[in-house]
């Protein structure tokens, strides 16, 4: 029997083993349904901190979230039955209604790995860890599991701001896992949380430059977010991401390690080169942080992950660059088609993503389509949509976050609510779309909401064909 820790409402209650089977069927479907479509592996919500910006904690009343006890080793043997080998596996990285905590808290997460070994030998994990409870011998465990990635979420190589940021009583265990993890060869990656509002500029940057020097083949610098219900204290001006933004920038020039920034905050789709890794592919040919990708092979890539796909799928791909001074340069990247070309590059926006646009639009017939986006998303969909349109009239209607409010402006946190007041407002000065379109990471399997709603209750309110997509 899973235990759950269901929080709705914002109360939090155990059900335990009187969890109703309804809700119990539920959860693991939802488990299941996450391993067959993005190949995650929940193992447990349990977490050994409690950082200061953690997004529980800032859950506005009503949002559907569930919390899992460490599962067992017949539920993740069941579990991996929908996984496909193919693809890496995914764990201690949220991406549903499960909350992920550390991995390394679970009582018998070297059975479970083995286990993942054993049963998928050949198949890549990806493990998500705050590294506090790394040791030796469990990086020496990591090691032997090959082919494997660790995400070392660091904070602050500074092991008391880290306490302060993460109230964890094993802070300098962490930073020295960075070290252990760069010394066994393990191919790992370093992320921070810029609380820089907080903690300082100079903490950030010996952060992000400590990562860098034990071996890091990135480092990821995320936004913080705060919602309507966050405390003062971490809260910070607009111009923080501006700001923020050119920090990275200029990090990027004497950082061994590419360094990028999530959400990257784009206003554009210049497929520009963020960083290169050492001795890949990119870099033996001269490919440099700033240059843009031209064309690959002759095609005149749409968007960053476009020219990065292109570039990766290819065998031996020849680009053409724009420097950064305006010069322009022809390389040839010496590699195997579908391997790894060493470049890192933001992400913007997939142009399979238009393409499905245009192919609903044409399916329903639509003279006119609105497409609803996260406020984050709105202008760089309407830059695509403005190339592809082949005629068909498409609007782009950026969407705020009113339930979860403050800085919230991603896809993945809209609910109906928002929605609906958006088209309202729409609707009150212009005449109604034949088509709205909806993002499809604002919904589950079922197509419903973070409250539970499903999108389809739009329509009765709006009198339009509403579709997520």
């Amino acid at each position: 029997m899973i235990t759950l820790l269901i929080t709705c409402q914002s109360r939090h209650q155990y059900v335990g083993d009187n969890l109703p089977l309804r809700t119990e069927k539920f959860v693991e479907t939802v488990i299941n349904w996450a391993a067959g479509h993005a190949n995650i592996l929940p193992l447990t919500s349990q977490c050994n901190v409690s950082c200061v910006f953690c997004s529980n904690k800032q859950n506005p009343p009503g949002v559907e979230v569930f919390n899992i006890a460490p599962r067992t080793l017949d539920q993740v043997r069941q579990t991996l039955e929908f996984i496909d080998p193919r693809q890496r596996i995914i764990i201690g990285e949220s991406a549903t209604r499960i909350n992920e905590g550390e991995p390394f808290t679970h009582p018998q997460i070297e059975r479970v790995l083995t286990l993942i070994r054993t049963k998928l030998p050949k198949t890549k994990l990806q493990i998500t860890t705050n590294g506090s409870l790394l040791d030796r011998r469990r990086i020496d465990l990591l090691r032997s599991l090959a082919p494997l990635t660790v995400y070392l979420s660091l904070n602050s190589a500074d092991a008391k701001v880290r306490r302060r940021l993460m109230r964890d009583p094993l802070a300098k265990r962490a930073v020295a896992a960075a070290a252990w993890l760069g010394r066994c060869g393990l191919e790992w990656h370093g992320s921070v949380v810029a609380m820089s509002h907080l903690m300082g500029w100079d903490d950030l940057r010996a952060t992000i430059l400590y990562l860098a020097q034990c071996g890091a083949r990135t480092v990821r610098v995320f936004v913080p977010g705060f919602t309507r219900l966050s405390s003062p204290s971490l809260r910070y001006p607009k111009e923080f991401t501006v700001q923020l933004r050119q920090f990275v920038k200029e990090l990027n020039t004497i950082s061994s390690a590419p360094v990028t920034m999530e959400p990257p905050l784009l206003n554009d789709l210049v497929p520009e080169v963020a960083g290169v890794l050492p001795f890949s592919p990119a870099h033996k040919a001269g490919v440099r942080p700033g240059d843009v990708i031209v064309s690959v092979n002759g095609h005149i890539p749409f968007s960053r992950v476009d020219a990065f796909h292109r570039v990766e799928n290819a065998a031996n791909p020849s680009l053409t660059l724009r420097r950064p001074g305006g010069a322009c340069a022809t390389v040839r990247l010496n590699k195997p088609a579908g391997a790894y070309s060493g470049l890192v590059m933001e992400y913007d926006l997939d142009p399979a993503t238009v393409q499905d646009i245009l192919n609903v639009a044409a399916k329903f017939g639509a003279e006119e389509t609105l497409i609803l986006t996260s406020q984050l998303a709105a202008g760089l969909m309407a830059k695509a949509l403005a190339r592809q349109g082949g005629g068909l009239s498409l609007r782009v209607l950026p969407v705020p976050s009113r339930l979860f409010g403050g800085s919230i402006s991603t896809a993945g946190l809209l609910v109906n609510s928002d929605f609906l007041a958006a088209l309202q407002q729409y609707l009150s000065r212009e005449r109604h779309p034949d088509l709205v379109l909806l993002p499809k990471a604002a919904f589950d399997y079922r197509g419903r909401d973070l409250t539970g709603q499903p999108y389809t209750v739009l329509e009765r309110h709006v009198d339009t064909t509403v579709v997520a997509l």
